[in-house]
């Protein structure tokens, strides 16, 4: 998926400035929120510790009352005295509600106000404090009596400023048995974090710490202040939406200047890469047009920057260009009537095609051998526009196969045409395949001046025959002394003589050999034979050439393998190889002639320890008379061709293997089971 460059333009503005931004903001908001809690958490823990000095302070104070009362009660005064001291500490105390005297037994010997509360003080310190639900009360042990002071609840918080924080906050003094006393609050939270396990916690550990807690689906934090004399804790808690109301407030703000500079970063960065991207894409649209070959366009850019440097270098590019096109198309004119001319004035037919095949070029005696005449046929598909099968055929397998040369024949109803066709690959100058080119060579005067120079020969050959075989007969005739005894000067000229004519009749019999195959007129006759019989026999013949040169022989095969083939045209085959072993062969030098069956095919092989075959002869050794230069061993150079006759005639084939330093092998298979059908034709199986 391809993104246009205008979108890349505003998410990287985007990306570099408004991400920065947005996470600034958070941060800050979260800061903000951190350091408002920590004031917070202290707030609670000094209001915690100001009630719990208070209360201190009012105890001290009572203390002093008890001692001053105990002073005044030893000078034994009346209980009129004793009574009206009593009433006047009372007064001077709003937030006193009692004083009484109680004996040792907690029964009221005086009192300057009513009190229900009876106790046994038999067990009690010397001096008691504790809450009740109305107000708190002092105890004091006087040995001979009990000093009792009991306080109005909420005169006496507010003496000592038990007061919340916050309109969400709830203050609240807890016994030891978890009994609460609300101090102001709501009873929905009171109820519930005396049964919250982690509060119980801070409270049961009688320290002075902040807490945090979640109560009824809100989260409340404070702190707990423990009054271990009295065995109360002051616990004071607030919701944390009232806590960091004006961290809310900030956060509020916080959001909107963000999405304000958000609005902001995004118009700009919009306008931005509009500017950014609009000049490219005009000179990408021009180039577009550029590459379409049309060299009018002009790029106007008044940016005053690099892009507008760039249009002016592009519009004189373009201008250049337009220049650079124009003599090229007069260069390329210029080159294709010379072309057209050295095409059309040229004897071949020459075709130039694609990759697709459709012809691209080609001169009139092209259009001639494929049989278009004057037709315009350029553009079209090259196998559309041949009219002549053979021409089709031959044009077909030359570019479809592996050899790019075929020779084909061109029938004209009133004469007849031989052609050669080749193909050549058309390549760039960085070897980019671009199409071909098809030649088609008239060889018709070849073709008939290798028929005259084979009928001459064919004819020359017949004519040598007789004489030659009456110079051999009369030889054997002398060396058989019919005509009379010889001398032994006599008998070596005439071996000589018998020596030189069979070589001579083998030639003239090889070249009417040649011709006989040619002219389609050999004959085979398919037998079964045992291999390793024949190829013995053929040994057993060619060791008399052998033995001059102490060449010995190796059979590499089985005895047993029999095939169905011509046993004459096959035992012809290995004399020409072992003939051919034993000529390049050195002194004291092995053949090697081996045999199997693999694949239901009999594959033979003759192979020598002499020079062995050049490379660039592998292909051209069966050729006729063609020798390798330089193995100067007489011969005509038509066994090899005689032996590749021979093994096609039975559906076979025969080569030649590359093996420098270690002499020639040459190599022939053909199918197992051979036959002849009624019509003379050779089939296999």
């Amino acid at each position: 998926m391809r993104f246009r460059i205008f979108y890349k333009f505003l998410f990287l503005i985007l990306f570099f400035t408004l991400l920065p931004l947005i996470w600034l903001g958070i941060n800050l908001i979260n800061k903000a929120e951190y350091s408002i809690k920590t004031p917070i958490s202290e707030l609670h823990i000094n209001l915690g510790a100001k009630i719990k000095k208070s209360i201190y302070l009012k105890i001290d104070k009572y203390n002093e009352i008890s001692m001053m009362i105990n002073n005044f009660f030893r000078s034994n005064p009346d209980w009129q005295s004793r009574t009206t001291l009593l009433y006047s500490i009372l007064n001077s105390n709003r937030e006193l509600k009692v004083i009484a005297i109680l004996n040792t037994k907690g029964e009221e010997i005086l009192k300057v106000a009513s009190s229900k509360y009876k106790l046994d003080f038999r067990k009690t310190p010397d001096q008691l404090i504790f809450l009740t639900e109305n107000g708190v009360v002092l105890i004091y042990n006087m040995q001979m009596y009990y000093l009792y002071f009991e306080l109005d609840m909420e005169s006496f918080l507010r003496s000592v400023e038990a007061t919340k924080i916050g309109e969400k906050s709830s203050l609240f003094l807890i016994r030891n048995d978890f009994s609460v006393i609300n101090l102001g609050g709501s009873n929905k939270i009171l109820d519930c974090i005396i049964k919250d396990e982690k509060f119980i916690g801070y409270v049961k550990s009688q320290m002075d710490s902040t807490i945090e807690i979640r109560c009824g689906g809100s989260n409340y934090l404070g702190a707990i202040t423990s009054i271990s004399e009295m065995g109360v804790t002051i616990a004071s808690l607030q919701d944390v939406s009232d806590a960091y109301k004006y961290a809310m407030s900030i956060r509020k703000d916080a959001i909107k200047v963000i999405l304000i500079f958000t609005f902001a970063v995004v118009i700009v960065s919009y306008i931005l890469s509009k500017k950014l991207s609009g000049p490219i894409i005009k000179l990408i649209k021009a180039a577009e047009r550029v590459s379409e070959k049309d060299f009018s366009v002009r790029v106007d850019l008044k940016t005053k920057d690099e892009l507008e440097n760039l249009a002016r270098t592009f519009n004189r590019m373009v201008e250049n260009l337009d220049t650079y096109s124009k003599l090229q198309i007069e260069k390329i004119l210029r080159e294709r009537q010379n072309t057209q001319a050295i095409m059309y004035s040229t004897e071949d037919g020459i075709i130039m095609v694609d990759l697709n095949m459709s012809i691209q070029l080609i001169n009139r005696k092209a259009l001639s051998i494929i049989g278009c005449g004057e037709e315009s046929v350029e553009n079209k598909n090259i196998y559309d526009v041949i009219k002549d099968e053979s021409v089709k055929e031959a044009v077909s397998k030359v570019i479809n196969s592996e050899k790019k040369q075929f020779e084909f024949e061109r029938d004209y109803k009133t004469y007849k045409r031989f052609y050669r066709v080749s193909l050549t690959e058309i390549k760039l100058r960085d070897k980019e395949l671009i199409g071909y080119l098809i030649t088609f060579y008239d060889i018709t005067y070849d073709k008939e001046l290798e028929k005259i120079k084979e009928d001459f020969l064919h004819s020359i050959t017949h004519d040598l025959r007789n004489p030659v075989s009456a110079i051999k007969g009369f030889a054997e005739f002398l060396l058989k002394e019919i005509a009379g005894p010889l001398n032994q000067n006599q008998r070596n000229m005439i071996l000589s003589i018998d020596r030189a004519s069979f070589r001579l009749l083998g030639m003239v019999n090889n070249i009417l050999d040649i011709a006989k195959i040619e002219a389609g007129k050999m004959e085979v006759n398919i037998s079964r034979f045992n291999v390793y019989e024949l190829v013995k026999k053929c040994i057993e013949l060619m060791s008399s050439l052998a033995l001059k040169k102490n060449i010995s022989f190796v059979i590499d095969g089985e005895k047993n393998i029999e095939i169905s083939a011509d046993a004459n045209l096959i035992e012809r085959v290995y004399i020409n190889l072992i003939g051919n072993a034993i000529k390049f062969t050195p002194q004291d030098g092995r053949i090697t002639i081996g045999f199997l069956i693999k694949d239901d095919k009999f594959r033979s092989w003759v192979e020598d320890t002499g020079e062995g075959i050049p490379l660039e002869y592998i292909d051209r050794i069966f050729s006729k008379f063609e020798q390798v230069k330089g193995q100067k061993v007489g011969g005509t150079g038509l066994g090899l061709t005689i032996s590749k006759h021979i093994i096609e005639a039975h559906l076979g084939k025969i080569w030649a293997e590359y093996r420098p330093n270690m002499g020639a092998k040459f190599v022939f298979e053909f199918p197992m089971d051979l036959k002849k059908n009624e019509f003379g034709k050779i089939l296999s199986g």
